[in-house]
């Protein structure tokens, strides 16, 4: 009677790899720069010329029963010196998505939404 023996080594490699991945993020959380916000996403940049630049940032307010509003902050650097910053909130049903050092403000996909869309896009995959 011939018998299966466990993938053993799979699991192991699977779980090698798990462990490698997890130690970089780790690594990259220590190694992050001083000044970066790391609870607020970056929306966007504006340069004023002679080194003076504003960036905004945004983080989205929830509560038990979804998204409340942002908080945005925006502060304005002469070179590497802080030289002023504001604070506002943005009411409405609105959160941040950000892509390489830009964003927007959008609203949010509900799960009813992304279950949608997902179909949608396996439907277009057989057409």
């Amino acid at each position: 009677m011939a018998t299966k023996k466990p993938a053993a080594n799979k699991a192991k490699e699977v779980d090698a790899d798990k462990a490698a991945k997890k130690k970089a993020r780790m690594e990259a959380l220590k190694n992050r720069p001083a000044g970066q916000r790391p609870n607020s996403k970056q929306i966007d940049v504006i340069d004023l010329g002679n080194g003076q630049v504003i960036k905004n940032y945004g983080y989205a307010v929830k509560n038990k029963t979804g998204y409340v509003g942002i908080i945005i902050t925006s502060v304005l650097f002469n070179g590497d010196k802080v030289v002023s910053n504001s604070t506002s909130f943005a009411e409405g049903n609105l959160t941040v998505k950000s892509k390489k050092g830009h964003g927007i403000i959008s609203s949010p996909k509900s799960k009813k939404d992304k279950e949608l869309d997902e179909e949608d896009l396996s439907e277009e995959s057989e057409d």
